[in-house]
């Protein structure tokens, strides 16, 4: 018998947007800085491509991409507090140097693989690294593993045998996470950038909390093994 998936999508929906609510001040500024440190390296790989400068591009866009994955470490901790119903400590994350350095390798292989598979093979091996490593930052920020590659190794366990229901869940909330491009749809101006940027640190820390309790579930799903 196929064993029931742990926790329905509708609860991630619901858990998300309750922590978000009762935490909106410090997700929202964690997530602020997290979208502002790729979107200066978005906007310099941006100017780059327009130079005709491809390699420079691709290099912009993944150091972004890391360091912004790497500084999302305190957004990671506030979510799991928020998920658990905990007050969020705001200096908690910041405390160790060693958990943003294990953030730091985990960020390295894990956007590496996703920006280089969204250029082979019709972008499938981004999917496959989400799917197999896409918690690495709860089980840093949950100091759940000692350093970056055992990170990623929990990571690839927490998903055992529901790689298929994880792939819905992240559809989904990817779905989700565009609704924060609907006032672009109108026009593209100063206006509606920063109202989009409002809106996704709103969806993306919905999304951030939801991921947590997820974790949390599939966790104590691994310790009964």
């Amino acid at each position: 018998m196929r064993e029931q998936f742990p926790l329905p999508i509708s609860a991630m929906f619901r858990s998300g947007i309750s922590g978000y609510v009762k935490n909106v001040v410090p997700l929202t500024a964690a997530a602020a800085i997290t979208i502002a440190v790729f979107g200066l390296f978005r906007f310099w790989a941006q100017v780059a491509i327009n130079n005709g400068q491809t390699f420079q591009s691709i290099v912009f866009d993944l150091v972004g991409l890391v360091l912004a994955g790497t500084i999302a470490l305190p957004w990671y901790g506030y979510a799991l507090d928020a998920a658990r119903g905990k007050p969020i400590d705001i200096a908690g994350p910041w405390r160790s140097g060693r958990q943003f350095a294990a953030q730091f390798v985990c960020a390295i292989f894990f956007w590496a693989a996703f920006l280089l598979g969204l250029r082979y093979l019709a972008g499938i091996p981004s999917i496959l690294a989400t799917l197999f490593y896409g918690f690495y930052g709860y089980v840093v920020a949950d100091r759940a593993a000692q350093g970056g590659l055992r990170a990623l190794g929990t990571s690839v366990r927490l998903g055992t045998k529901r790689r298929v229901a994880l792939f819905a869940i992240v559809a989904l909330f990817g779905a989700f996470n565009l609704l924060a491009a609907i006032p672009l749809g109108y026009a593209v101006s100063a206006l509606t950038v920063v109202l989009s940027l409002a809106l996704l640190t709103a969806t993306a820390s919905i999304t951030l909390v939801g991921g947590a309790c997820l974790y949390d579930v599939l966790t104590d799903r691994l310790g009964e093994r």
